[in-house]
Formats: C-alpha cells, sequence, structure tokens
C-alpha cells in the first residue's frame, strides 16, 4: 500500500527533475536500476524526462530492454491536470523501494508487494514520464506554449475527423482528415513510443473518475460505442483498474468505473487511439479526479488510491500476456513478424530480439495465436498455434521457430535434371557457336588469299615444265 500524505505538494519541473535524479541516484532508492534518459524538449525548452526503470536501465550488462516487457506511466499532457505527475512518480518510487528493500518483514501483504517489484524489475522496463507538457504546467493551462491541446495532435489512425466537424480543425492541430501539424511535444512522444513499442501505457488525466479505453474516434462523429478489436482485453484492463481503485467501480456515471471513449465523447487524434494502431500498445486513459487541480489537502489519498490502481493493471497486462520468441532455424530473432491472439484481434510484431507480448484476457479455455511471417521470409509458412489457457497473473508463453519450406516430392530430381539439360544446351550451343567462326575463319582466308593460290598454281606449272625439258 502507498501511504495517503495529507502533506504532499505539487511539484514544480524543476522540483521533478531533482526528484527523478535523486532516485536514480547511486545512493537514492533506485540505485542500479534506473536512468534517467531526456526524450526532447518542449516548445518553450523544458527538458522532458522519463525514468527508466527495470531491464532496460541497466545499460552495463548491454540489455536495453528489447526482448522483454514494457510498460509506461505517462501524465500531466494537458497542463492544468498535473496530478498524473505525481502518480507515476509515486509509481516509480514504489516499485524501486519495495525490489531494493533489504528490511525484514512478516507482512503477507508487504512480501507480495515486494516479490512484484522484483518480478516488475527483473522481467520489464518501466518508463516514468510525469509530464508530457511542462510548459502547460507552469502556465496553468491546458495546451502547450502554442495553446495547442496535445491529446488532439496526433495522426488521424483508423478514423479520419469527420467532415461534419471540420470546423474544429485548429482545436486538433491540423487540417481537417490529416491532422498533419505536429507540436514539439507530440513528436517527442511518437518518436519514443515507436521506439520502444510499449505492451501497454497509462495516460493519466482529469476531470472524472473512470477508466477510458479505445477508440475514441469513429467515423461519423456520433456519441456511440465505437469498439476496437481488442476490445474485450480493452474492457478487462480498464475494469480491473477500477476494481483496483477503492471507489471507480462505483460510479454513479459511469458503469462499472469505465467508459469507451467514444461512448462517452468522441476524439480524434488522442494517443491512445495512435498508441494502439502504430505501435501495438495498449494504451488507457485515466482520470483520476472529478476536479482539475485538486488542493494539496486531497493529492496524497488521490495519490495513494491510483498508486495501487495501476500498479495492478500492469501486472495485468504484462505477466497475464501472451508472449514468446520467434526465429529462424539458425536461432537468429525474426523481426517484424505478426502475431494475431485469439479471433478479433489487432497484430502486434515481434522486436528486435525476435519478442512479442500480447496483453490479453485471461481464458480457461484453448487460445489461437497465428504467427505470420514478415514479407521478406518468403520461403516460410504462418504458423497456427494454440495455448491451452491464458492464466491472468502468468498469461501463456509460446516460442515459434520457422523453418523454410520442405521441397515436394521428386523436387530435387527435377532439379538435377533442369541443370544437366540446362549444362547440355549450353554446351551444344557453344559447340555449335565455335563452329560458326571457324566457318567464317576460313572463308575469310580463302577470299583473302585468291593470290597465294595463283602462285602456288603457277609454281606447280613451272616445276611441271622444268621436268619435261630435262628428259
Amino acid at each position: 500500500m502507498v501511504d495517503d500524505d495529507a502533506r504532499r505538494a505539487y511539484a514544480s519541473n524543476d522540483d521533478l527533475r531533482d526528484a527523478m535524479r535523486r532516485l536514480s541516484a547511486s545512493d537514492g532508492a533506485c540505485a542500479g536500476i534506473s536512468r534517467v534518459v531526456s526524450l526532447g524538449r518542449s516548445t518553450n525548452g523544458e527538458d522532458v524526462r522519463a525514468l527508466t526503470i527495470g531491464r532496460g536501465a541497466r545499460a552495463s550488462d548491454g540489455d536495453d530492454g528489447r526482448g522483454g516487457l514494457r510498460f509506461g506511466f505517462i501524465g500531466n499532457m494537458h497542463g492544468d491536470e498535473p496530478v498524473g505527475r505525481e502518480i507515476a512518480m509515486e509509481v516509480g518510487r514504489w516499485v524501486c523501494e519495495r525490489a531494493t528493500t533489504t528490511r525484514e518483514t512478516t507482512s503477507e501483504a508487504e512480501t507480495r508487494e515486494r516479490a512484484l517489484a522484483k518480478r516488475l524489475v527483473n522481467e520489464a522496463t518501466l518508463f516514468v514520464v510525469p509530464t508530457v507538457n511542462p510548459d502547460g504546467f507552469a502556465a496553468k493551462t491546458r495546451g502547450n506554449a502554442r495553446g495547442v491541446d496535445l491529446n488532439r495532435n496526433f495522426p488521424y489512425t483508423r478514423f479520419s475527423l469527420p467532415k461534419s466537424l471540420s470546423g474544429r480543425a485548429s482545436a486538433v492541430g491540423g487540417s481537417a482528415g490529416d491532422n498533419a501539424k505536429r507540436e514539439i511535444e507530440t513528436a517527442l512522444i511518437m518518436r519514443w513510443s515507436e521506439k520502444w513499442a510499449m505492451n501497454g501505457v497509462l495516460n493519466y488525466h482529469e476531470g472524472a473518475l473512470v477508466a477510458n479505453y479505445p477508440w475514441d474516434g469513429n467515423d461519423d462523429g456520433s456519441t456511440s460505442y465505437s469498439a476496437a478489436p481488442d476490445d474485450a482485453t480493452f474492457r478487462y484492463l480498464a475494469s480491473s483498474y477500477a476494481q483496483a481503485h477503492p471507489t471507480m467501480s462505483k460510479s454513479a456515471e459511469f458503469e462499472d468505473g469505465i467508459t469507451n471513449g467514444a461512448a462517452w465523447y468522441p476524439l480524434w487524434g488522442g494517443m491512445q487511439d495512435w498508441h494502439y494502431v502504430q505501435t501495438g500498445t495498449y494504451s488507457l486513459t485515466v482520470e483520476v479526479d472529478d476536479e482539475k487541480w485538486p488542493s494539496e489537502d486531497k493529492l496524497g489519498a488521490i495519490v495513494a488510491e491510483h498508486v495501487n490502481a495501476s500498479i495492478d493493471v500492469c501486472a495485468r497486462a504484462l505477466f497475464g500476456s501472451v508472449r514468446g520468441f520467434v526465429r529462424d532455424e539458425r536461432g537468429a530473432a525474426v523481426v517484424g513478424a505478426s502475431i494475431v491472439v485469439g479471433r478479433d484481434s489487432a497484430p502486434v510484431k515481434t522486436d528486435a530480439r525476435g519478442f512479442f507480448a500480447k496483453p490479453s484476457e485471461p481464458s480457461t479455455r484453448p487460445v489461437r495465436v497465428v504467427i505470420t511471417p514478415p514479407s521478406n521470409k518468403r520461403n516460410v509458412d504462418t504458423i497456427t498455434h494454440f495455448v491451452p489457457t491464458i492464466d491472468p497473473t502468468d498469461g501463456a508463453s509460446i516460442d515459434v521457430v520457422f523453418t523454410p519450406r520442405s521441397a515436394p516430392p521428386g523436387f530435387l530430381l527435377l532439379r538435377v535434371v533442369a541443370v544437366v539439360a540446362f549444362a547440355v544446351v549450353a554446351f551444344l550451343i557453344r559447340r555449335s557457336a565455335r563452329r560458326r567462326r571457324r566457318v567464317s575463319v576460313l572463308s575469310e582466308s580463302l577470299v583473302n588469299n585468291v593470290d597465294v593460290e595463283k602462285a602456288i598454281a603457277n609454281r606447280r606449272g613451272m616445276t611441271s615444265s622444268r621436268s619435261l625439258s630435262g628428259l
């Protein structure tokens, strides 16, 4: 559990920077299992940082986090919604303190928490990005320094902005139908997301208390349910968050404390739809409180409630996933293979080490997994595999080896015959060419040596006359 600190204060941008440094310092709670990296600078030049914890942070052993599980915690996309900054930082602190402590305990709950934290550190890479919009936070405005809503500024993916809403083009940060104008902050999050292709992300907002899942958009602009291919998995993850929170699932406004994005209010150019389509990331938008920028005397309790729910969903998304490696017959990683789990599911891709992880709802029945080779593997076939169950805490693991297609019966003999036939034909062509060249040379010689032949004939005549005169 996280302590409910009623005296908690909002951290400034400088405070966040210093807190991240202290956590990752040699004497910090995250020492040896973390590092701070820069994603880039905001419009006003503020550094946007990530605290990386776990496998991907241990640069000394050459492990960059690929070939393993990856999850992100993102806050403060809207500048006037700062609670997510505090939740994301507390999540990082929660994991580090429990993974590294050597203090003895007799508490079963604390023992379980420590075991989970150590598992996260050993098997996964966690990315804590407390603020995407430091300029908006400093100004206490929703948009960035240029007044753009960053959660309407991502490229349109599954849905374009309906023509009926084209007048809102300036609000989404681009031209109607393409949303082509990128803000600096949007671009750096896109680059970072494409680099790491996280398996899951929690994106913290304010103004309600609900777990929101894709799709956010639709084709006609209506306020109606817009189901993504992995709707069942998204509902499972959102419900898990709501149930792990002490009050969210009891919401009077949202049934069970969850909502489909478009069923609440449709939007286009949001991060969670873009994540799902472009990087195979299962992203939830978590509205953490009905009030925006709640008073500091409420902050500690709000943070504590959401840290526990965040850790729960992170563990379910990662460890409850269908995951494994795809390799070729030589044991080399197959990059870019496509994996579909179940009947109605969007594919995920293997990373640079041939690893994939697909968050999935639990199942007590066999589930089909289809692994399709990338386009550069033309001599191998798609593989269909069945996992017997998908456990909520351990998921299902499979390793796949692509082997070249076997030659059909008689194929080798036909190939040998073809090679021999080709060699015979080539030999005959070369011999015919040599004969033609000899005939040509002889003909040329006869034409050019007429005088020589006459001289020979005359000489023969002269020899004959001399012989007669000697008789």
